[in-house]
């Protein structure tokens, strides 16, 4: 059975201003040059977590992951009852996932979501199929009258009648043959904390009680956590009750648009937060979509059969982009052992003294640099690739290409004192931008080492700027 990838911390991180008031969190792990995808998480409102980094070989992808509005590290929360959820609809996340691809400089992506990110992946993959490269859906969902009415209509109580009953508790007795939604949207939504936060608890463990083929105890307790639970809860039923803001089959009626788009779902047979006849209804009309029903599953993305499932997908999109691709340049053509990256890079580089990490691969030395962080004041560290020029180190703010500079680089402009090892040798510099022919000239020689420097330039506006790091 394949288990998740190994522990990997973010290589970059930031908040993107999206509009009316809100700002997403974002971070990138794995391969800053490797295949691009971006996870999208359940809920609407769940938030994605260092776990959902795991589900990639951090080897073969450039890992995005993103809060959606209100929920997670993205500001502001929905746990505070005056947020305005009038500007969190799907198609704000849409929108804001255009903006983040745009600020990341992302041509195409990958996408992968489960549960209520797959019906964001499928409205984002209908709205914009051009910039999808592949869809990898599981716990189908697309947000029908009918499948909301399984959840919080009865069905899925004929299940988990002892969670059911809880999730009925907050109810006044008179009300609960009616319409459930409405009901606790003005429970959720009430002044009094004594009235919101039972009912945000038991619509959130619900959730929690049914997520799992076998329920656990740990699960739910994380489903009971009260300022997750305000946030899933008023954003899920904000969202539910609205319909998803789409029309009525509308995905299902889309299916059509997503035409030569690889795409693989893959379903628990036992899913009793989204049934399986939505993935099966899916898979008719999805052109070449490949279904998988694991036979000794629920919902959650972790169960061990689920899991092989999606691993294999993310494994199987990633060899075939290699196995595609234009033929490797020499530089490419050095990747025979395992590479290292963000923060494990420096971890095993600082352990060795360099024996470790020095030598990305073949001919691409690194170093690690450690800035001041210019909002935090933390020490911040990464390993770059460089070139000696006069006895000093010489490094590039390249992110790939991507419109705005690396995090580093803004830190060292704000504070240029920096430290820096190389090997075994430790020392504090002064860094300082490059500029006119001693760039162009230093520009050449670190392409030499790195060629996908130049491909990074020509796909952006900005001058990539090219570091001199004196020492001091």
């Amino acid at each position: 059975m394949r288990g998740l990838y190994p522990e990997i911390d973010p290589y970059d991180h930031g908040m993107l201003p999206v509009g009316d008031g809100n700002t997403l969190y974002w971070e990138e792990c794995g391969n800053p040059a490797g295949k691009p995808v971006v996870f999208l998480h359940g809920g609407p409102g769940g938030g994605a977590s260092a776990r959902h980094r795991r589900l990639f070989d951090p080897a073969r992808y450039r890992i995005v992951l993103f809060d959606q509005r209100g929920c997670g590290r993205s500001t502001p929360h929905c746990s505070e009852p005056d947020v305005d959820l009038s500007v969190n609809t799907t198609w704000h996340l849409v929108s804001d996932m255009e903006q983040l691809r745009k600020h990341l400089g992302i041509e195409q992506w990958q996408l992968f979501g489960g549960s209520w990110g797959s019906v964001l992946a499928l409205a984002y993959a209908e709205t914009h199929p051009e910039r999808v490269a592949e869809l990898i859906l599981r716990g189908v969902a697309t947000l029908r009258r009918k499948e909301v009415q399984w959840l919080y209509g009865g069905g899925a109580a004929c299940l988990f009648p002892e969670a059911w009953s809880r999730f009925l508790a907050p109810v006044p007795y008179a009300r609960r043959g009616g319409d459930l939604v409405e009901v606790y949207h003005e429970l959720l939504n009430h002044p009094d904390p004594n009235v919101h936060v039972p009912a945000a608890l038991a619509w959130s463990r619900w959730e929690g009680e049914t997520v799992k083929f076998t329920p656990r105890d740990e699960v739910v307790d994380a489903f009971g956590e009260p300022e997750f639970a305000l946030a899933i809860a008023r954003i899920e039923n904000h969202y539910f009750r609205h319909d998803g803001w789409l029309a009525p089959d509308q995905l299902i009626r889309g299916a059509g648009k997503l035409a030569g788009i690889p795409c693989v779902l893959v379903q628990g047979r036992y899913d009793a937060v989204t049934p399986a006849t939505t993935a099966w209804e899916l898979a008719q009309v999805l052109p070449g979509a490949e279904l998988t029903m694991v036979g000794d599953a629920g919902h959650a993305f972790d169960e061990p059969g689920t899991l092989h499932e999606l691993i294999g997908a993310t494994d199987r999109f990633a060899a075939r982009r290699e196995s595609t691709s234009e033929p490797p340049t020499a530089h490419l053509e050095r990747k025979e052992t395992r590479m290292l990256f963000g923060d494990e890079h420096v971890r095993r580089y600082e352990e060795t003294d360099g024996q470790v990490g020095h030598d990305w691969q073949e001919g691409v030395p690194t170093l690690v640099l450690t800035t001041k962080g210019r909002k935090s004041g933390e020490d911040r560290k990464f390993a770059l690739i460089y070139q000696e020029d006069d006895g000093n180190p010489v490094i590039v703010a390249s992110k790939g290409g991507a419109p705005n500079h690396p995090g580093w680089y803004l830190n060292l402009l704000e504070n240029p004192e920096v430290r820096v090892q190389v090997w075994a040798d430790k020392f504090t510099a002064r860094a300082r931008t490059a500029t006119g022919e001693e760039r162009a000239r230093l520009w050449e020689k670190l392409a030499k080492v790195w060629p996908d420097y130049n491909d990074y330039q020509a796909k952006t506006d900005r001058e990539i700027p090219v570091v001199v790091l004196e020492r001091v």
